[in-house]
């Protein structure tokens, strides 16, 4: 089942990939598109994967479904190397050498972020649980009003 769920989310994750690479604009012979997707999905996968889904506990298969299915294949190590062997076998050293430091340099960064994000989106409470608080403290504050410790004064001497 794992198989076919990895499939599945790995055919996703490659449209996706294809899709975003045919409509981003070209910057000459920069691969853009490879440099932001693989950025992206460094972000991704260390706010969802490492933190956020985890944190909420969420099931092993979702996990895998996203983390090695759509964000596996939605970046992509091998376009990486493809793009800076072509950058080099065209001669485009500084080119090669600014698409490597933003690559390696900008997904360390883009990870710590999606760490810090993915923390901190934990530490917050969902919608649902500040509703369900809000619920609570009205139920307390009526018990509390003068009016109703009058009722049940007037209701006990009945």
């Amino acid at each position: 089942m794992n198989f076919i769920i990895v499939f599945i989310f790995g055919v996703l994750g490659g449209l996706s990939r294809y899709e975003l690479n045919v409509h981003l604009p070209k910057l000459g012979q920069f691969p853009i598109s490879t440099l932001l997707i693989n950025l992206v999905g460094c972000y991704c996968f260390t706010f969802l994967i490492k933190n956020y889904l985890t944190a909420k506990n969420a099931k092993a298969r979702t996990i895998l479904a996203l983390g090695t299915g759509y964000i596996g294949t939605f970046t992509t190590f091998s376009s990486f190397m493809m793009d800076s062997d072509n950058l080099l076998t065209t001669q485009h050293y500084w080119l090669l050498t600014l698409y490597v430091l933003l690559t390696v340099g900008g997904g360390l960064a883009m990870a710590a972020l999606g760490m810090y994000h993915g923390r901190h989106a934990v530490a917050f409470p969902t919608a649902t649980a500040l509703e369900d608080e809000a619920g609570e403290v009205r139920l307390k504050e009526a018990e509390l009003r003068p009016e109703n410790k009058e009722n049940e004064a007037g209701e006990n001497k009945r």
